[in-house]
């Protein structure tokens, strides 16, 4: 049996030419930085793939080994292993750095952004120089851990513009990384939808505003599985049908984990050691069925058919399904992971005015549309959905029913002493 411990719960609940300058020398950066003395195959993976390819996005984006890593060495090297980690750190110097005050919108200068690839499509650089005079630099990251890691190591100075998850919101908040601002006075802010306004990680905004919302559920193939056999739930996902054949899941930490406590009944960052035990007796009945677990290629083996079910990120599945339209993505009635990727301004921010017109620009819908068709995901804006193209809108992949929004959960950030049960069920399943 493994051994639990508890713990609290930390939290509730590109390329190409364009006049705006799009430079892909952080990935590199970002790979040796976040994986530097870590060298596993997961790590490898998220930290050193490709930033450009569209369908690596999905393992780059979240970077999710962080808390797992670091959580077994975090009394050790709490601090040395930022890049790869996701309990709670204890950088926090200096005062908190404000610019609260009304809103200048700026008329030229320049921005320097670091985001995900994907987010920042080549249109949008082009049409918001055009619009506000303002000249961009984007450079790019692959993991939240990375983002974190330049800065910690340069005070937050080098950019304007940072595109944190949301437990990273938290993170740098509390490492006093990131500048307080007032987004009421941001003329477009009337335009975030209201789910979206008081977040665990940011709750009165003073920091951040959404840019892209994802979710984590199932894909199967309704044209090879019977109605009556298709997955409704985790706990349906692990008890496989014989129609399903091998199954695929991702190979994130965090995702099989969750699933799996949500399968016995519980939820992510419990205390109940029994809970833990359940879980991880769940997986290991399931190993038998499980066909491949990697967050590479997931998109590509559910449209071929390769696995007709599969635990996959929204964006992965929305790739998939326009490839293949006998492909259905479920939002399970035990939980759906749902995370949400910000916009904020750094703390060593040189161009703060020119930070809130690009982020005032970005709360119009209108401007905003490009980015979610990019990203293959639903608005975060009021008026938002209406603007994206009809085929891409009726799929509940970028557009949940309210039903589904109700299974939707938002990823929380474990203490340490959870992460390590996290670590112990993972290592544990897939040796």
């Amino acid at each position: 049996m493994m051994t639990v411990k508890t713990g609290e719960t930390i939290g509730a609940g590109k390329s190409g030419e364009s006049s705006g300058t799009m430079r892909a020398g952080s990935h590199a950066e970002a790979c040796a930085g976040s994986c530097a003395g870590n060298r596993s195959a997961r790590c490898e993976a998220t930290a050193c793939g490709d930033p450009t390819r569209p369908a690596h996005r999905a393992l780059m984006r979240r970077g999710r080994l962080r808390r797992a890593l670091a959580a077994g060495l975090a009394g050790v090297m709490a601090v040395g292993l930022a890049a790869c980690s996701g309990g709670v750190s204890d950088i926090a110097s200096g005062p908190v750095v404000s610019a609260v005050g009304p809103y200048h919108a700026a008329t030229g200068g320049e921005l320097h952004i670091y985001t995900w690839a994907g987010y920042m499509p080549d249109d949008v650089i082009k049409a918001f120089e055009q619009d506000t005079g303002i000249s961009l630099t984007v450079d790019t990251f692959d993991s939240n851990e990375a983002l974190e890691a330049k800065l910690q190591s340069t005070g937050g100075e080098g950019y304007d513009i940072v595109m944190p998850s949301d437990y990273m919101v938290e993170q740098l908040i509390h490492e006093k990384l990131l500048m307080k601002f007032d987004v009421d006075t941001l003329p477009n802010a009337k335009n975030i939808k209201s789910e979206f306004r008081n977040p665990y990680y940011d709750k009165k905004m003073e920091y951040s505003i959404p840019y892209i919302v994802s979710y984590t559920g199932i894909v199967y193939d309704a044209k090879s599985i019977p109605a009556a056999d298709a997955p409704r739930s985790w706990n349906d996902f692990f008890h496989p049908k014989a129609s399903w054949g091998k199954t695929q899941l991702l190979g994130d930490q965090i995702e099989v984990v969750n699933a799996a406590l949500r399968a016995v009944g519980s939820d992510q960052c419990t205390a109940n050691p029994q809970d833990y035990q359940d879980a991880a007796d769940l997986l290991e009945q399931y190993k038998p069925k499980l066909g491949v677990m990697s967050s590479e290629g997931v998109a590509d083996r559910l449209a071929s058919g390769e696995q007709k079910v599969g635990m996959a990120w929204s964006y992965d599945a929305y790739q998939a399904m326009v490839s293949n339209p006998d492909l259905k993505f479920v939002f399970p009635s035990d939980g759906a992971n749902k995370f949400v990727d910000n916009v904020a301004i750094s703390r060593g921010a040189k161009n703060v005015d020119q930070a809130k017109t690009f982020i005032n620009w970005m709360l119009d819908p209108q401007h905003k549309t490009a980015v979610e068709q990019n990203a293959g995901a639903g608005s975060v804006l009021n008026g938002g959905d209406d603007l994206l193209p009809s085929d891409m809108r009726k799929l509940n992949v970028v557009v949940p029913s309210a039903a589904e929004e109700q299974h939707a959960i938002l990823e929380k950030r474990c203490s340490n002493k959870l992460n390590d049960n996290y670590t112990m069920m993972f290592e544990d399943f897939r040796n």
